[in-house]
């Protein structure tokens, strides 16, 4: 064989191995996927559907930056209900979202729970308004691995709940949508937006819409889905005014349907527009000269975008005042308007031999016995207070504040103090340091939008200045000998690398060292007198280059909390 042959072969024998090993990977995930998810199962309660899911975590890792999310979803043929996710995160992406709340990973109600937690297993329970279509529907249940470069949806499950009951049919029930739309006036009091039954001809108007529903829901057969109404002003007046009333008026005739009528409100839907232009320009179009003389200038006027509503009202009326009048008088009324839409869905028996001789019954709820979800609230990260525990340890005060900045979750400005001030052994010994400074940092790794803020590798530069004063006892055992000592004020520039992890919902463990150089004036002195009076020998310029600090810091989060109830908790 040909030398390059089997350079060939050998590489792509290597390229092969390495495929199915990831494949095998792929296959190892897919099946610890389908693990997480010990028991599904959706039932009817009533007038309620239930969705109970029990989770292990424990047989999933989640890795630091990554997040697994279970969509659990009602679906038929024709419908489908979503309920709540539930996300279980990684390390980094809990912490993240529990001090930052910006992954964008949960909607409102949806759950979030940490994979290294003690609840396990975790129970879910959501009830939701029992629909006629549940009774064949499935509970599907999808699950989503998210990491910091793509979105990956691992495996679908589907688990059915419905019970398949055998009984002989004669006719397929089809479900079907129907839809009635009209046109109402209603007169309301000059500037106001109660609704007055006898006002002009508003009982009649309002007897066509209740009309309406009864038509739309006449036999048990039929179930309203909808009312969507829109109300329209007419362009007389300041826009703004209008834009108010319109607002208030088919708000508040919704309100009038739903109390009286006994149509629930969330079925209500409103709109509005504050004037019907459209309308308007409508009118002006089919009249007459005779009628309006100017139509042709007034037509334009209205058609012309570049005015405010305000402005083409001002003009017509300014210019053409008896074409206005005549609008007002016989166009403007009809343009106070509000236009309905009805929506509602039937059974219709439709003569065809049937497909089958089955069909789906829900089951029964099962009672299920678990803990109470108690939410926690995630807060939005300001800043964060440190304090080196190794000075904490000889109680020597020092304090530091650290902020991030920028967009991208690179960099943090540090400022620090501290102040070891010790004098013992009748003056003759002292250790007094007092040191101001301030870092900027740049924080290493990717995926930094899913780690937490002050969290990982870093390094940075930082500069810092102080004084001292340094004295030791040469001969402690001779209490007539007084101390030597140097004092002295220095600056100092260097480099900074450590790393910091998250142990609490509100607190970092820090880790850090730096080297660097100091510089500056230092004076040799003797102490005399017991040490109340200090002899100046010589003055000299110190500098020293090598390691300058070490730290152990506990890190205090400081930030607002955030009320998103429902959103994370624990059993």
């Amino acid at each position: 064989m040909p030398q390059n042959m089997y350079q060939s072969l050998l590489k792509y024998g290597r390229l092969l191995m390495v495929w199915s090993l990831l494949v095998g990977m792929k296959c190892t995930v897919f099946a610890q996927s389908v693990n997480v998810i010990s028991k599904a199962e959706a039932g009817r309660s009533g007038d309620s559907v239930e969705v109970f899911i029990t989770l292990n975590p424990e047989q999933l890792s989640v890795g630091a930056n990554e997040a697994l999310t279970v969509f659990p979803v009602l679906v038929a043929e024709a419908y489908s209900l979503e309920m709540p996710a539930i996300h279980i995160l990684g390390r980094n992406t809990y912490y993240r979202y529990l001090r930052h709340d910006d992954l964008g990973l949960v909607m409102p109600s949806d759950q979030v729970i940490w994979e290294k937690r003690k609840y396990r297993p975790y129970a879910y329970l959501k009830t939701e308004k029992w629909q006629s279509w549940m009774d064949e529907a499935s509970l599907k249940v999808t699950l989503q691995r998210t990491d910091c470069q793509k979105t990956d949806v691992q495996t679908a499950t589907i688990f059915q709940p419905a019970r398949q009951v055998e009984m002989p049919t004669t006719h397929h029930v089809a479900v079907r949508k129907g839809t009635v739309i009209d046109q109402m006036t209603i007169v309301f009091p000059l500037n106001r937006a109660e609704i007055h039954p006898e006002l002009s001809d508003n009982q009649r108007e309002l007897d066509k819409i209740r009309r309406s529903l009864q038509d739309a829901e006449s036999s048990g057969e039929r179930e309203i889905q909808s009312l969507t109404i829109k109300g329209h002003a007419s362009p007389e007046g300041p826009y703004k005014f209008n834009d108010k009333l319109a607002r208030q008026r088919t708000d508040s005739l919704g309100s009038y349907i739903s109390r009286n009528y006994h149509l629930d409100r969330e079925k209500i839907k409103t709109d509005y527009e504050a004037e019907d232009w459209e309308g308007l320009i409508a009118f002006i179009t089919k009249a007459t000269i005779d009628q309006l003389p100017h139509r042709d200038e007034l037509l334009a006027i209205a058609k012309r975008d570049d005015l405010t509503p305000d402005r083409k009202e001002f003009l017509m009326r300014g210019k053409y005042p008896k074409d206005f009048h005549y609008l007002l008088e016989y166009c403007m009324p009809n343009l106070r308007h509000s236009d309905y839409r009805i929506d509602y869905l039937r059974k219709e028996y439709v003569e065809q031999p049937p497909e089958t001789n089955a069909y789906f019954e829900m089951p029964k709820a099962k009672a299920q016995n678990f803990g109470v979800y108690k939410p926690l609230k995630p807060y939005k990260m300001w800043f964060a207070l440190k304090t080196n525990l190794l000075f904490d340890a000889v109680l020597a005060f020092n304090g530091e504040i650290e902020v991030p900045i920028g967009k991208g979750n690179r960099w943090s400005v540090m400022a620090e103090f501290w102040k070891p001030w010790y004098v013992w052994r009748k003056n003759s010994r002292a250790y007094q340091l007092q040191v101001i400074g301030g870092e900027v940092r740049y924080w290493f790794g990717s995926c930094r939008q899913r780690k937490p803020l002050l969290t990982g590798l870093f390094a940075g530069v930082y500069y810092a200045r102080g004084k001292y004063d340094f004295e030791w006892d040469t001969d402690h055992r001779n209490e007539d000998y007084n101390g030597v000592g140097d004092q002295g004020e220095f600056n100092s520039i260097g480099a900074t690398a450590g790393y910091a992890w998250a142990i609490h919902r509100r607190l970092n463990l820090e880790l850090s060292a730096s080297v660097g150089t100091l510089w500056g004036p230092r004076r040799h002195y003797h102490g005399e007198f017991d040490d109340t009076h200090l002899i100046w020998k010589y003055t000299t310029t110190s500098r020293y280059t090598g390691p300058t600090k070490l730290k152990v810091s506990l890190v205090w989060l400081i930030g607002k909390r955030r009320c998103h109830q429902g959103k994370e908790g624990r059993l």
